[in-house]
């Protein structure tokens, strides 16, 4: 103890961030319990002289001849959790296989006498307790660490951190939940949009279908629910009228296809539900619906909450209507067109139209709280789409216009990016190919 000692006064001049940085960085990868196992900071090393080793009890035993320490960080970029002081944070407990293995790692486990293992049990205290929280890359090469991370959340995919006002839903509703209830059957299941694609469940076993319900203003609202189980990621599908079949369809394609789920309101084919339209019934206060004139309650914070619950940080937020042929105002039947420009929406057709994609009918309608010419992101998103032949729809929302819609309540919440893919009743086909062009343009990568 006398030479150990000598030994750590002699190399006292070294921070003591020096030997806590070399356990740091090795250590995770040594440990064989999960839960113990923890990542390593992003760091670059400099060697240092090993004359300046830092004397911490056990570190001189550990140190390799060279020793390393963390470069300073660019401004910004420090983790101040890391620069902590071992005995300011509350101890690990450690068991003996972890203690054994690091031992056999080193190379001490024949040699190691008894005071020495204690000091070396006091490293490794420090050293664990300055090691940061573990990613989930690291934790899935661990011994048991698949099991860990198939029983833990998925701190990605979060549910978006909600505006003010904006409550979970009663119940869970995220779609990357477990299912509270068995997944159904398409067969006999009391939605026609489902019976309708029984087909496509045969094909694919992987679609859970379940319902989901709540009650408001004497309405018993219901949801039909699909989610791909086969993959955690994947974005939302929001159908909110019932009455748009090819809507839904395309919304499977792209569950199935993408992964996700999607979320339709059932009205009995309808457009609406006990005299109200779904799409213009989104409001968490009466003063935010003062606007609105579609609503015949407000405010409908259940309603706001059940929806908007399905929605993850990870994803814009996507729906899909079906629209009548052309514009009533010029001919047609519809209320929206690619063609027409109005005080909130500006339509613009693709320069390079596309046989069978690029009716007026059809198009990507995106949301956005600046005009289009202020808004860089919506621009480019125009270009894109331009370029693959699909049409673009920009609605600029202000809140003296809000129509309680989905639009509205989206941007004017922040609730998230807003894409709603439109097409004519029965273009399926080309709702599809739309919904392919807005994946590639998200980056949202195909399961098959």
């Amino acid at each position: 103890m006398t030479r150990l000692y000598k030994e750590v006064r002699a190399r006292r001049a070294v921070s003591r961030l020096a030997p806590v940085a070399v356990l740091a960085l090795g250590l995770p990868a040594l440990l064989a319990d999960a839960a113990h196992a923890q990542a390593a900071p992003e760091v670059t090393v400099a060697p240092l002289p090993e004359a300046q080793v830092e004397a911490q009890p056990g570190f001189s035993l550990l140190a390799p001849p060279q020793s390393l320490r963390p470069q300073d960080r660019p401004e910004g970029l420090a983790r101040p959790e890391a620069l902590a002081r071992a005995d300011e944070i509350p101890a690990r407990p450690q068991d003996p296989e972890t203690r054994m293995i690091a031992r056999a790692v080193i190379g001490m486990l024949s040699s190691t006498d008894s005071e020495r293992a204690s000091e070396i049990d006091m490293a490794l205290a420090s050293a664990a307790a300055l090691t940061p929280e573990p990613e989930r890359a690291l934790i899935s090469f661990l011994p048991g660490g698949e099991e860990a991370l198939a029983s833990a959340p998925d701190g990605s995919l979060r549910p978006r951190a909600r505006p003010e006002g904006l409550a979970p839903a009663a119940s869970p509703v995220a779609w990357y939940d477990t299912p509270d209830q068995p997944c159904a059957a398409a067969e006999g299941f009391p939605d026609p949009d489902i019976r309708r694609n029984a087909a496509s469940f045969a094909a694919d076993g992987d679609l859970c279908i379940t319902r989901q319900g709540f009650s408001e203003h004497g309405r018993d609202w219901q949801l039909t629910v699909v989610r791909n189980l086969s993959t955690r990621r994947g974005p939302v599908w929001a159908v909110l009228h019932d009455n748009e079949n090819a809507a839904f369809d395309a919304a499977l394609y792209a569950v199935s296809k993408y992964g996700g789920a999607l979320v339709a309101v059932e009205a009995g084919e309808n457009r609406s539900f006990m005299g109200q339209d779904p799409n213009r019934n989104f409001a968490l206060t009466a003063a935010t619906a003062a606007t609105c004139r579609d609503i015949s309650q407000k405010p409908t914070p259940g309603f706001t909450n059940a929806i908007s619950g399905f929605f993850s940080q990870r994803y814009p937020v996507l729906t899909l209507h079906n629209n009548d042929d052309g514009y009533s105002g010029a001919g047609g039947a519809g209320t929206i067109s690619a063609r027409r420009s109005s005080a909130s929406m500006t339509g613009l057709m693709t320069p390079n139209p596309v046989p069978g994609l690029s009716d007026e009918d059809n198009a990507i309608l995106l949301a956005g709280a600046q005009p289009l010419d202020q808004n860089r992101s919506a621009r480019k998103a125009v270009q894109a789409f331009h370029g693959a032949g699909v049409n673009v729809i920009y609605e600029h929302v202000r809140p003296e216009r809000n129509d309680c819609s989905f639009s509205f309540f989206t941007t004017m919440s922040g609730l998230g990016e807003y894409y709603n893919i439109e097409a004519q009743h029965g273009a399926l086909q080309a709702q599809k190919a739309m919904v392919d062009v807005l994946m590639s343009y998200l980056r949202i990568a195909s399961l098959w």
